[in-house]
């Protein structure tokens, strides 16, 4: 679910850019923070869908996960973040680049290790059939933003 997430954020993050690139109004904070609630609200319909949860366990799991999900998406927003200042300031050093760029070579270890500090409690609410199919309803969830993004980029693009 980490890159799925972060896919998303990316999504997000890559689509205000391209308004802003395009002289549109940036994204503002009270957009992005909808955008993102209407993204959980996804998520949660798609999680309770796919995997069949049961009442008793949604609770408890979307307390786990949207812990979990918001640990990951602190890391790759401040790795994202730190690129961008890098690579936006003329001035930096050898030294600044080369650790920004380690910063984003170990974001997916840092992701690998946040997800597996959340297993166990994952593993107490969900059943290992579920657990199981937790990654593969993550990359479906991911795909499926990817593609509808794409789509409705490529329409923006052409009423322009």
């Amino acid at each position: 679910m980490t890159r799925k997430l972060l896919l998303i954020i990316a999504i997000l993050a890559s689509f205000s850019f391209s308004l802003s690139a395009q002289h549109r109004p940036r994204l503002s904070e009270e957009q992005i923070r909808q955008g993102l609630a209407k993204l959980r609200d996804y998520k949660h319909k798609t999680f309770v869908k796919e995997l069949g949860l049961k009442s008793d366990q949604e609770q408890e799991f979307f307390e786990v996960y949207d812990k979990m999900d918001a640990e990951l998406m602190e890391v790759g927003m401040e790795t994202r973040e730190l690129e961008r200042k890098t690579l936006e300031d003329a001035k930096a050093t050898d030294t600044e680049c080369s650790a920004a760029s380690r910063a984003l070579f170990e974001q997916r270890k840092k992701e690998g290790e946040i997800e597996l500090r959340y297993y166990e409690r994952l593993a107490e609410v969900l059943t290992p059939r579920q657990l199981l199919k937790l990654k593969s309803v993550e990359r479906t969830m991911n795909m499926r933003l990817a593609k509808y993004h794409g789509r409705h980029g490529k329409k923006a693009a052409k009423q322009k």
